[in-house]
């Protein structure tokens, strides 16, 4: 497994790290760690003489050089919980827009997994289409882990994590299946397996406008079958990733997928949320609508883990 992980000088760039480090990753991962330093731009003053432009030149220069020379020990001090876990550590220290570069950097060491938390000191924090965390959460190929917290969040192998999976049985929720079994999770861990049922809104409307059944008659029975079916679903599930030193549970649920995620979240004191990306389009992306997703890592008060299944590469 290829990570980045996206930090910066803001205490949210430890605990990310922390929670990362937390998750132990599988020992033939390899870990990125990205530091993005933005250009200082030059203003001087009105009319400035060249002796004057030259000294301002001196100075921006000197503030690049020590700010550089600062983002290397901070990548170098963030990325020592990894050697200690024998994983193959990469620091990077580049220039220009965050959003941008950590996209890049994807692209690049083709990445599986980027983590980043949802406050910084960027100046670009609240770009076009808003935060940095949100521009990598719209537009990586692979999965994202957006962490929220204090500096140093619970997860001592005394306490653990309490991780909530939600599962639809799509293909990214199958994928989200996968990489959970790829960690090693503090022990006394939990994992608390959701499923919501959703209305079918659509089809009960059919139904009452053709006439051809009840609608509630209708409704009850695609309530039925779909609590049924989310059974099987969380059966089939829970024996996929029941461990010796993991406690796994379920819960079946129903309303609106996003709302009751978050809720399941905040009635287990989740300190994870893992949930599939369901894929977004175009005019999603533009008009910043996003889907189920989009809306719980908006929202959770914890870290959310959007799992996307990424092409394969040719």
């Amino acid at each position: 497994m290829k990570v980045l992980l996206a930090v910066d000088s803001s205490p949210n760039a430890s605990t990310t790290t922390i929670f990362v480090e937390a998750l132990r990753l599988p020992a033939t991962s390899i870990v990125y760690v990205l530091y993005v330093e933005e250009p200082q731009a030059e203003l001087p003053g009105p009319d400035p003489s060249p002796h004057v432009l030259g000294e301002g030149r001196d100075q921006l220069s000197q503030i690049r050089q020590k700010a550089m020379e600062s983002a290397h020990h901070l990548v170098t001090r963030l990325a020592a919980p990894f050697h200690v876990q024998g994983l193959e550590i990469h620091p990077i220290v580049s220039e220009g827009i965050p959003g941008a570069e950590i996209l890049t950097a994807i692209e690049e060491y083709h990445i599986d997994l980027v983590a980043l938390g949802t406050k910084g000191l960027s100046g670009m924090k609240r770009f076009l289409l808003g935060s940095v965390s949100e521009w990598v959460l719209y537009d990586a190929p692979c999965s994202v882990l957006v962490v929220r917290g204090e500096p140093q969040p619970p997860t001592t192998s005394s306490r653990g994590l309490h991780v909530l999976l939600a599962m639809d049985g799509s293909s990214d929720s199958r994928e989200a299946v996968a990489l959970l079994k790829t960690f090693k999770l503090p022990k006394s861990s939990r994992l608390t397996i959701l499923h919501v049922v959703e209305k079918p809104v659509a089809l009960i409307t059919l139904a009452w406008v053709s006439a051809q059944m009840d609608a509630t008659e209708f409704a009850e029975e695609c309530r039925r079958t779909g609590r049924q079916a989310g059974v099987r679903l969380l059966e089939a599930t829970q024996r996929d990733l029941m461990g010796e030193e993991l406690e796994v549970d379920t819960m079946l649920s129903e309303g609106h997928a996003a709302d009751e995620i978050l809720k399941a979240a905040q009635d287990v004191q989740a300190d994870l949320i893992v949930v599939g990306s369901r894929g977004m389009t175009e005019i999603r992306r533009v008009m910043m609508l996003g889907g189920v997703s989009h809306k719980v890592v908006r929202h959770a008060e914890c870290s959310v883990l959007v799992v996307r299944k990424r092409a394969k590469r040719p």
